[in-house]
């Protein structure tokens, strides 16, 4: 037991460093080091592992329990808490509010082969439980049945070579100053609008960064080859420091409080998620609750759908929603502002 329980804490130091080196994460950009992005889609395990390390060895009242303890304590802080216990606030208090429904349609799974899920009848279930004044969808299909009929004011938007494939933006209140960002060498796209709300102007952004293109299951991420995906998935988080660089450029020369919101395809481990984070407020932190998973991918926990607002906004309300036909959960805040 004496040999068995030397390999268990050997292994316990290699997760613990592999921790440690995530640290590092929000502040490489994958065009500086592109294989070492890869590990942020591993800081949720590397955390439940030394978890499960620090239960281990403290249940023996051992102190190699301090080693994961003391990491995973520092990761909480280091990186934004990654389990949210929030109340709402009291939205009583203010007379401007609007509230936003964040969703991954999947096309409305226009294309998925022997679905039976009712889309349109979910969207509707949907839209009158949250009653939002405020739709972003990414990967939207022209060719729906859904009836978007009590938002007036739509935009959507389809790049020419995918015609019927997009994003759009649905709100009760008028939209002006409408645009898209044309994303270089990529089928991925972000939208935006300046949408008037009584007297007052806000800018929402709609974002879904670079997708990484790959089956949403463990076992075809272990069959396939671990080279080419290293490679694909490092590509893929550079493509997405350029989008980034490019909507970051764009929301500095609003001069209009914004709500951001999209799929991000990364987790809140990442560069990515950093640089669009940096002076905003993420609603599931603000008000949220539990993992806040958003990204079906077997039982591996991933947040990769976001909803940001300006300083300038009290978050009153968060919730991600289980109720979905999509591979991605629809994700509802509820904002005001003086």
């Amino acid at each position: 037991m004496g040999i068995l329980k030397k390999i268990i804490y050997g292994v316990n130091i290699i997760v613990a460093i592999l921790l440690i080196i995530s640290f590092i994460l929000p502040y490489v950009p994958p065009k500086t080091w592109p294989t070492l992005s890869v590990l942020s889609l591993a800081v949720s395990p590397l955390l439940l592992i030394n978890f499960i390390f620090f239960l281990y060895w403290g249940i023996g009242l051992k102190k190699k329990a301090l080693l994961s303890g003391f990491i995973l304590f520092v990761a909480y802080f280091h990186f934004n808490p990654f389990f949210e216990f929030s109340s709402e606030g009291d939205a009583s208090k203010f007379d401007k509010k609007i509230t936003l429904l964040s969703y991954n349609v999947r096309l409305f799974n226009a294309y998925e082969k022997n679905s039976t899920e009712d889309v349109p009848k979910i969207i509707s279930e949907l839209i009158k439980e949250e009653e939002p004044d405020i739709i972003s969808i990414q990967e939207y299909y022209k060719d729906h049945k859904v009836d978007f009929s009590a938002y007036p004011y739509q935009y959507t938007y389809f790049k020419r070579r995918i015609a019927s494939l997009g994003h759009a933006i649905f709100s009760k209140y008028p939209l002006i100053n409408k645009g898209a960002f044309d994303f270089l060498a990529s089928n991925n796209n972000g939208i935006y609008a300046d949408v008037i709300v009584n007297n007052d102007t806000l800018r929402i952004y709609n974002l879904h960064l670079q997708s990484m293109s790959i089956t949403p299951s463990v076992s075809s991420l272990q069959e396939g080859n671990k080279d080419r995906l290293r490679k694909r998935i490092a590509s893929t988080f550079v493509k997405q420091q350029e989008q980034v660089t490019q909507v970051l450029a764009h929301k500095a020369s609003s001069k209009y409080p914004v709500l951001l919101s999209g799929d991000l395809n990364n987790t809140p481990f990442s560069y990515t998620y950093k640089e669009l984070q940096k002076d905003m407020k993420d609603t599931f932190i603000e008000r949220g609750n539990g993992l806040g998973t958003t990204y079906s991918f077997d039982s591996y926990p991933m947040r990769i759908d976001y909803i940001f607002t300006s300083n300038s906004f009290e978050v009153l309300k968060f919730k991600t929603i289980k109720n979905s036909f999509s591979d991605h959960y629809p994700i509802f805040t509820m904002v005001g502002w003086e």
